[in-house]
């Protein structure tokens, strides 16, 4: 009779999962085709699949005791779903697996001791030790405790029939082994019916969504769909396909806003509020459930009121969107690479064609589109730090037979705090005997940030200005001073060698041209620049050369490397105020403050410029100063 049952429960559950199931393929169809190749090299990721979502490499590196959690859990789950699968062919072929009842025995138990110790850490993590990214649970959550509860009992329940498997003869008619038989049956029956409708959905999307990852460098932006009616990501429809998969493959583990600026400042942005959101979509835009946002933060507007776009408070409000400093730490931290940033970047784009570009940001896009620089300074002013040089700096003009560009950028050019720096590094390059040149006034900003604010037309234009001027001087060979330049020039920029102004100066520490001979008797921490680190994976090199320096002591904050703590920045935040209770670049200077270092290290210019206003408003300046990479080799070979 249970037997009947049993069957009768599985036809219903299997039509129970295939209704949902197919529902979740309707929504993911719906998308837009993403504009890159999203299953070409097939066998590539496949290996990618089997990496990051079966042996949970990705995980591991970058969260161990929660990667080993997982990994239990989903071997425990793997095992044991296919011995209930063989089990039910047992029960239909009787003498098909008898033989076999020992590694039946066995892997069962092994599966629900696996599974069982796997639920029970990352149930302490979540409600007893909570990291951070439980601070603020998402709204429309409710299935979280239901399916840890159903996947706590059906490991009781495994455990629990170890010893009394339901096709050992001798036990086959005993009241308690029916009943652990089918509680347990019932409870996987139940867990497979509610896979398409719960967080769950993440053990079918997670391996799709890995497999159709972008095979694109961090450097460079997604590509956008070259049709007219596209202008950026306004309405429903603008999802892409491997959007609306992504949402549900995020198991809302929160890693992404763990690491994300704008939501330890509390802002309303958050990564994963904002994929959850556009997972439940279809539901928001009917008005059968409310956006969810971790913070609610009111501030002044500027403007009228106006008609906002379909995916505009509906995923994300205006403040989240401008909020993100493109750190890309949401990206960096995925399982399951769900593209967060992207996804905010086409956003922006959607605003800005739309006309709705709030003013501040439009202030910044004018001041480069005129000046050629953030702030709008005259770009006659461009050159006027090379007076500030110990050594004369030659321009393409002057030294026509160049080897090296060096793109100066326009921090570097026109910030006040970073121009020593810029002249400190003309005497380094000299003395190390580096042919190069500057392009002087004729220089123009490289448009990495006003790519990443969403002006593609006008970075576009950039581009075309400065490659025209490359051309016209034979320019193969590029030093950026910037990370931002370095990225763009390096990934965005085609057909030229590109040197990070770091690597020049390792090189020559390395091969005796530049001899670093004073000891800095100072204990110095090192804050990874985003653009340098999560986008080209330059994470050694300036650890390198501050270890090169003769007395220095390097010490780490707690977030280093691919974890480091945007400054804030990045993304259009440099010249504007930032939305949020807190700012990124004051929680930063604590962090570095607490490690006891004496000096916190940058190598770009507008960490050097946000860290030290975040020194200032901390009130640190006794405790700590920012210096550049370079200042301090140059202390270290000069003074």
């Amino acid at each position: 009779m249970l037997e009947f049952i049993y069957y009768i429960l599985l036809i219903i559950a299997i039509a129970i999962f295939a209704k949902g199931l197919k529902e979740k393929i309707d929504f993911v169809k719906s998308g837009r085709p993403s504009a890159e190749p999203r299953t070409n090299n097939k066998l590539r990721r496949i290996g990618y699949v089997i990496k990051d979502g079966f042996l949970l490499i990705r995980l591991m590196r970058r969260e161990k005791k929660m990667g080993l959690g997982h990994f239990l859990v989903l071997w425990g789950f793997i095992i044991l779903f296919v011995n209930i699968i063989l089990f039910t062919i047992y029960a239909v072929i009787p003498e098909a697996f008898r033989s076999a009842y020992v590694a039946f025995k066995y892997s069962m138990s092994a599966s629900a001791v696996l599974f069982f110790a796997g639920l029970l850490y990352m149930a302490l993590n979540r409600y007893i030790l909570r990291p951070s990214r439980f601070s603020r649970k998402y709204d429309n959550a409710g299935d979280d405790n239901l399916v840890l509860l159903l996947l706590v009992f059906l490991a009781i329940f495994g455990l629990a029939l170890k010893e009394y498997f339901r096709f050992v003869p001798e036990f086959a008619n005993t009241f308690i082994v029916d009943f652990l038989w089918f509680a347990h049956a019932v409870l996987i029956l139940a867990i497979f019916a509610l896979i398409p409708y719960t967080k769950l959905m993440h053990i079918l999307a997670a391996p799709v969504a890995i497999f159709t990852k972008t095979e694109r460098k961090p450097g460079i932006l997604r590509p956008t769909p070259q049709t007219e009616d596209y202008v950026g990501m306004v309405k429903r429809s603008d999802l892409t396909r491997r959007d609306l998969l992504a949402s549900l493959a995020c198991m809302r583990c929160g890693r992404c806003q763990d690491n994300c600026p704008a939501f330890n400042s509390k802002t309303s942005l958050s990564p994963m509020f904002l994929v959850q959101n556009i997972r439940h979509i279809d539901k928001i835009l009917k008005d059968e459930m409310p956006i969810a946002k971790p913070y609610d933060v009111v501030l002044e507007e500027d403007g009228g009121e106006a008609e906002e776009p379909m995916l505009l408070d509906n995923v994300l409000d205006m403040h989240a969107i401008w909020a993100c400093t493109t750190c890309r730490a949401c990206m960096e931290m995925c399982p399951v690479y769900v593209e967060q940033m992207d996804m905010i970047i086409e956003m922006r784009r959607g605003i800005i064609e739309s006309g709705e570009t709030p003013p501040d940001i439009r202030d910044f896009l004018t001041n480069i589109q005129k000046q050629k620089n953030p702030w709008g300074e005259g770009k006659f002013k461009r050159d006027q730090w090379t007076k500030k040089s110990e050594v004369p700096v030659p321009t393409v003009k002057d030294n026509p037979e160049f080897e090296w560009l060096w793109f100066v950028g326009c921090a570097h050019s026109f910030d006040n705090r970073n121009i020593p720096v810029t002249a400190k590094l003309a005497k380094i390059l000299k003395d190390i005997n580096v042919n190069y040149a500057i392009l002087g006034r004729d220089e123009g900003c490289c448009g990495n940030d006003v790519r990443r604010v969403g002006e593609e037309g006008l970075f576009q234009l950039l581009k075309e200005e400065n490659i025209a001027q490359f051309e016209k001087f034979g320019v193969k060979n590029i030093i950026a001073t910037s990370p931002h330049c370095y990225n763009t020039l390096k990934n965005e920029y085609e057909g030229y060698n590109v040197k990070f102004i770091l690597e020049v100066i390792y090189e020559a520490i390395k091969d005796g041209r530049l001899k670093l001979k004073k000891p800095i008797n100072k204990t110095v921490t090192f804050h990874d620049p985003c653009y340098l680190g999560r986008y080209n994976g330059l994470y050694e090199l300036p650890r390198e050369i501050l270890k090169a320096i003769p007395g220095l002591k390097l010490v780490e904050m707690p977030r280093n490397r691919n974890r480091s703590f945007c400054c804030g920045a990045g993304g259009g935040n440099l010249v504007r105020e930032y939305p949020g209770q807190f700012r990124p670049n004051n929680l930063r200077a604590k962090e570095a403050a607490e490690t006891g270092a004496e000096i916190l290290a940058v190598a770009c210019p507008f960490c050097m410029i946000m860290l030290e206003d975040g020194v200032k408003s901390e009130k640190l300046e006794q405790k700590l100063t920012v210096m550049d990479v370079i200042e301090l080799v140059y202390e270290s070979a000069y003074t």
